[in-house]
C-alpha cells in the first residue's frame, strides 16, 4: 500500500503561537506544528512565541518571531545593536554557560549519527578566555547611500552592506582603526566600488591586529589604480591616536580588478611600512601577511596548541602536520619533538612558514609545497612516522588522505576540526579500520557563533 502523502499543516504568512523545544545546530530554534518541524532563528529552547511562516518545504518550514511572549531563562540581551541584521553571529542572545552546551552537544551528536561512534567518556569543553572581543582580524566591505557611508558586513544571505560602528567580537583596534579610515574615506571622497555596475575604486578593507606584539597590518582592496598618497598619509597618522598602545606596522594595497562579489584579489602592493604583522603565541613568533591563514583567535590558539602538544606526549620518531599553512601548529611542536615536517599546498605559506622556522631559530623541522594526498602516499611504507596531525579545511580530509593514512598506520592520530560533520564522517572511517578515540575536547574558537574547533586523539586500537 502507498504510503500517504504529508499535508504541510502551514502556508506562509501564517501566524501561530510556539514553544520551542530545542535548538538546531544551525543555531535556530527548533518547534513542532501538527507534526510539522519549523526553525525559527534566534529563538532559545524554553521561548514562548508569536511566530509567522516565511517559507515551506516538504520536510521543514521556516518562521520569523513576531512576538516573544515568554522568554527562556537561558535567554540574555545581545550586545551587538545589528545582531539581528548582521548574521555573523548566531548564539550572542543566549547564555555563555548554555553556548557551551550546545556546542558540547552538536559534537556528540554529529559523532553519533555520522560517525556511529558512541563515545564511553564525556567531551571536554573548554570555554573562552574572552567571549566578547576576541577576532584578530576584520573583513569590511563598503556602501555608498544617501545617508552616508556603510561600513561593515553583509546581511546574513545577501550582498546588503550592515553599517557597525563598533563589532563586539572584534579587537577594539579593529574598530578603533575602521572607524578612523571612514572618516578618512569620507573627507577625500573616495570613489566606493558598485558590485551591480562594476565601477568605483575601493572595495573593501582588511585589519590585522596582534595583542601580543602591539601591531597592526591594513589592507585597502581596490580595483586597478593608485591609492592617494594623501589618503596614504592620513591613515599613517592614526598612529597618534592610537597613543603607542598600539602602532600601524604597515600599509598594503590589495587589487582585485575582477567582476566578482569575492571582496578579495590576489596581487599585493605594499603603500607604506611592512607588508606582514608579527604574531607572538607561546614563545613563537609568526609572520603573517595580509591573506595568511591563521587561527582568528589568538588566546584560544595558544590552548589548541598546548592541547596537540600534549595529545603528543611520549611519541616516537617523525611528526607529520598536514594542511599545515605558516607552520602555527608545527613550530612549537618541533619544540618538544626531534623531527617534524609541515605539510601545504600553498606555496607562499610555505615560504612564510620557513621564514618563521628560520626566525624562532627551528632547526629542526622542515616544509614541503605539496597536496597532503601526494605527499602520504610518497610516505606509505615509511615505518619512522610516530603521529600525523591532520588539520583540513570544513570540507575535511579526502578519501585518498584517509586511505594513505590507514596505511602508513601511525600510532597516534591528532585531528583538528572546525566541521563537527565532517570530522565524524572522517573518524567513522579511521575507526572502523584501525583506530580508537581516546580523547575529545571541544575549544570555544568563536564565542557568540555555532562555530566551534574540535580536536580528538585516536590511538591505533
Amino acid at each position: 500500500m502507498a504510503k500517504s502523502k504529508f499535508e504541510i499543516p502551514v502556508k506562509c504568512e501564517d501566524q501561530m503561537e510556539l514553544s520551542v523545544e530545542d535548538i538546531a545546530s544551525s543555531g535556530d530554534g527548533i518547534s513542532h506544528y501538527r507534526g510539522y518541524t519549523l526553525f525559527i532563528p534566534q529563538a532559545v529552547k524554553g521561548d514562548r512565541v508569536l511566530v509567522k511562516v516565511m517559507k515551506t518545504t516538504p520536510r521543514f518550514g521556516v518562521a520569523q518571531t513576531v512576538r516573544l511572549i515568554i522568554p527562556s531563562p537561558d535567554r540574555i540581551q545581545q550586545e551587538c545593536p545589528i545582531y539581528l541584521d548582521c548574521g555573523g553571529c548566531q548564539l550572542q542572545h543566549l547564555t555563555y554557560d548554555k553556548q557551551m552546551g550546545f556546542k558540547k552537544t552538536v559534537v556528540k551528536d554529529n559523532l553519533e549519527r555520522i560517525g556511529k561512534i558512541k563515545l564511553d567518556f564525556e567531551p571536554e569543553i573548554i570555554p573562552a578566555r574572552e567571549p566578547f572581543f576576541y577576532r584578530n582580524k576584520g573583513i569590511f566591505s563598503f556602501k555608498r547611500t544617501r545617508k552616508g557611508l556603510k561600513v561593515g558586513f553583509f546581511a546574513k544571505g545577501t550582498h546588503s552592506v550592515v553599517d557597525i560602528r563598533e563589532c563586539p567580537i572584534l579587537l577594539k583596534p579593529i574598530n578603533e582603526v575602521k572607524e578612523a579610515i571612514r572618516l578618512i574615506i569620507e573627507k577625500n571622497n573616495i570613489a566606493i566600488y558598485n558590485e551591480l555596475h562594476h565601477k568605483g575604486f575601493l572595495r573593501g578593507m582588511i585589519i590585522r591586529v596582534s595583542e601580543k606584539t602591539k601591531e597592526i597590518l591594513i589592507g585597502l582592496v581596490t580595483t586597478e589604480g593608485d591609492v592617494n598618497e594623501q589618503v596614504i598619509h592620513e591613515i599613517k597618522e592614526i598612529n597618534n591616536s592610537l597613543k603607542g598602545k598600539y602602532h600601524i606596522a604597515g600599509i598594503v594595497q590589495n587589487i582585485n580588478p575582477l567582476k566578482t562579489n569575492v571582496i578579495i584579489g590576489t596581487e599585493n602592493r605594499l603603500l607604506w611600512g611592512r607588508d606582514y604583522l608579527n604574531e607572538l603565541i607561546n614563545g613563537i613568533q609568526y609572520q603573517l601577511s595580509l591573506s595568511s591563514f591563521f587561527q582568528i583567535n589568538s588566546y584560544q590558539a595558544e590552548t589548541l596548541f598546548e592541547i596537540v602538544k600534549d595529545m603528543l606526549k611520549g611519541v616516537k620518531g617523525t611528526i607529520l602536520d598536514t594542511y599545515c599553512g605558516v607552520g602555527s601548529i608545527t613550530l612549537p611542536i618541533a619544540k618538544r619533538f626531534s623531527s617534524v615536517i609541515g605539510i601545504e599546498e600553498n606555496e607562499a605559506a610555505v615560504e612564510d612558514a620557513r621564514k618563521n622556522a628560520e626566525r624562532n631559530g627551528i632547526s629542526n623541522c622542515s616544509f614541503i609545497a605539496g597536496t597532503t594526498e601526494g605527499y602520504l602516499k610518497y610516505l606509505e611504507g615509511i615505518p619512522d612516522i610516530g603521529a600525523i596531525i591532520l588539520n583540513p579545511p570544513r570540507k575535511g580530509c579526502s578519501e585518498e588522505v584517509l586511505n594513505s593514512l590507514l596505511r602508513i598506520k601511525p600510532q597516534r592520530v591528532v585531528y583538528i576540526s572546525c566541521n563537527p560533520s565532517t570530522l565524524s564522517r572522517d573518524l567513522n572511517k579511521l575507526c572502523c579500520k584501525e583506530y580508537v578515540i581516546k580523547k575529545v575536547k571541544v575549544i570555544d574558537m568563536f564565542p557568540q557563533t555555532i562555530h566551534m574547533e574540535t580536536v580528538v586523539l585516536l590511538e591505533r586500537g
